[in-house]
């Protein structure tokens, strides 16, 4: 028996529900052909190096199993039919696996180390979204404070602009009387 890893990757926008019900698909399918399954790798969205499809990301999901080779092809014949698999590769991970009750308990240790870091990464994510919104937050309203203030000091330079043409207008007005009142003008 050798273990396998077969890396796939699944078009973004499949929510968790059929991502989970693909992960069971596929491992009724090792199941079936008598392999074992091991565990199942979340690694996540990322960006891809090209696109696949017109989708620009993808999720990433890596299967281990062991088998003596046959149920390698029925799982990437599944794979290949599936329309939410944009890519996938399969690698023989070790060439035999002499104890597979250890190689099981391995990673029954693996995935409760990987469900950790995923609830962690959880967790610092939403603190980072909240962080993310609390700064958009007091930036736009310190935006709307600097428009206000602004708006005040235009109403204020268009008073003081108003007042310095009445103070005009009153001084060419007195100038207009002074001449109509002048001795030369007797």
């Amino acid at each position: 028996m050798r273990e396998y890893d077969t890396t796939f990757i699944v078009q973004p926008e499949i929510t968790e529900e059929a991502r989970e019900t693909l992960i069971g698909r596929l491992r009724g399918i090792l199941e079936r052909a008598g392999a074992v399954p091991l565990e199942v790798e979340d690694m996540g969205k990322r960006k891809l190096a090209y696109e696949i499809r017109r989708f620009q990301k993808g999720h990433y999901l890596s299967l281990f199993y062991v088998d003596s080779g046959k149920a390698v092809s029925d799982l990437e014949r599944a794979l290949r039919l599936d329309e939410s698999i944009l890519r996938f590769l399969t690698v023989r991970q070790d060439g035999d696996v002499t104890d597979l009750e250890a190689r099981k308990a391995k990673a029954v240790d693996l995935e409760k180390l990987r469900h950790e870091k995923a609830a962690e990464r959880a967790v610092r994510e939403a603190e980072e979204r909240a962080a993310r919104e609390t700064a958009r937050l007091s930036e736009e309203s310190a935006d709307r404070d600097r428009d206000r203030d602004q708006d005040e000091d235009q109403d204020q330079d268009d008073d003081d602009r108003d007042d310095r043409h009445r103070s005009l207008d009153e001084d060419e007005d007195d100038d207009e009387a002074g001449d109509e009142r002048s001795p030369g003008g007797e």
